[in-house]
């Protein structure tokens, strides 16, 4: 089972990194004391495999590698501790879409942008009720 644990760093993946320094800020708001960020899917794989993290949030909407496929691509890698995922679009049809077309679900928490740190931290009590 996955623990939300806000002790450990928050990773945030988006291709604009504008959108990581306002995801970070967000994370700061919501009680994460650290956030960290990649601008490529690939980049995130890396960290992932280095380090621990208490949360992955990334965007759908990326290239080369969308959001779908690195979640698919975590799922796979045997060296990345189970973590809390959050992905994000500010698409509804285009999550809408990644979300049926995958044979499990991709994320434990979905939300649209732009979301406020109260509406990310509500989200994530909803699935993980009180977390550190």
């Amino acid at each position: 089972m996955k623990v939300l644990d806000r002790t450990f760093p928050a990773l945030v993946v988006d291709d604009s990194r504008l959108m990581c320094e306002v995801m970070c800020r967000i994370l700061k708001q919501a009680g994460f004391a650290v956030c960290e960020s990649a601008t490529e899917a690939v980049d995130a794989l890396e960290k992932m495999k280095s380090k621990r993290y208490s949360l992955l949030i990334t965007d759908l909407n990326m290239n080369p590698i969308s959001g779908a496929d690195l979640i698919h691509l975590i799922w796979t890698d045997r060296d990345i501790i189970p973590t809390p995922i959050v992905l994000t679009s500010g698409n509804h049809q285009s999550l809408a879409k990644a979300i049926s077309e995958s044979d499990r679900e991709l994320a434990d928490v979905y939300i649209l942008k732009p979301f406020s740190a109260e509406s990310l931290d509500r989200k994530l009590k909803d699935v993980f009720g009180d977390y550190a």
